[in-house]
């Protein structure tokens, strides 16, 4: 029932749809990728409890609503990152603004002893990129509080990539040591991950006023209710208490 689409695929239908004009027969969710697992383990438990089928666009949350900004049918947007939905909210693009979870970031490793055993300063980390990711700019503040930033940035020590999912891509090509990534995609990767002194970060989501469905709507309350709570804990997150 769950399904996504590649970047390749979002770009083909974008083409395909006049601005401000949705395909009639689906009814598209924008997913940061590093939370998007989690999402998608509820949008199951919705659609187990009756709700109707959707589709999941992952990309980076800074593109994503980019295109929302620009005319892109996505009916709702799930964000790992509190500030590009403000400013959507801002833009009147998107509106029923809350947040669903708190996340937090870790350091990724798929040997175990990298995680416990060597300083950052040793490693080679790769991490969201901070002028599009909510993650990317925890990483680089953490870094930058280590006093690491610099130095391994340009000694090629830090590695930035497009998003938190090719964070890990880029540990499984063993072009890096570790990741600075959610700790919810930490858990769907596997391997081994250690707690960081970072901030949480609120997920945030909103309803695109251009695209009004009742299903979406629907998930978009599901997500916040007392029913979705046990899953946000299952991928690691701290779900909000009160539904608004």
């Amino acid at each position: 029932m769950r399904k996504c689409l590649s970047l390749a695929l979002v770009v083909a239908m974008l083409l395909a749809c006049a601005p401000g004009v949705a395909s009639a027969s689906e009814v598209y969710v924008a997913v940061s990728p590093g939370i998007a697992q989690c999402v998608e383990d509820i949008y199951a438990s919705f659609v187990a409890a009756g709700g109707g089928e959707l589709v999941f666009v992952k990309e980076a949350t800074g593109p994503l609503a980019q295109k929302i900004d620009a005319g892109a049918p996505f009916a709702l947007l799930v964000a790992a990152d509190p500030d590009w939905p403000e400013w959507l909210r801002e833009r009147g693009k998107i509106k029923d603004v809350h947040a669903c979870a708190q996340g937090h970031l870790v350091l990724w490793c798929e040997d175990e002893k990298v995680c416990k055993d060597v300083a950052m300063a040793d490693l080679r980390i790769a991490t969201p990129d901070p002028d599009t990711t909510s993650h990317g700019v925890m990483a680089a503040d953490l870094l930058k509080s280590e006093g690491i930033w610099e130095k391994n940035l340009e000694s090629g020590r830090i590695i930035i990539v497009k998003n938190a999912l090719q964070a890990v891509m880029t540990v499984n090509a063993g072009s890096a040591d570790a990741a600075l990534i959610p700790s919810s995609l930490a858990i769907e990767s596997g391997g081994f991950y250690a707690s960081l002194p970072s901030p949480a970060i609120p997920t945030v989501g909103g309803l695109n006023v251009d695209f009004p469905d009742e299903t979406v709507a629907a998930f978009w309350e599901y997500l916040r209710s007392p029913e979705s709570a046990p899953l946000w804990e299952k991928w690691g997150f701290e779900p909000v208490d009160v539904q608004r």
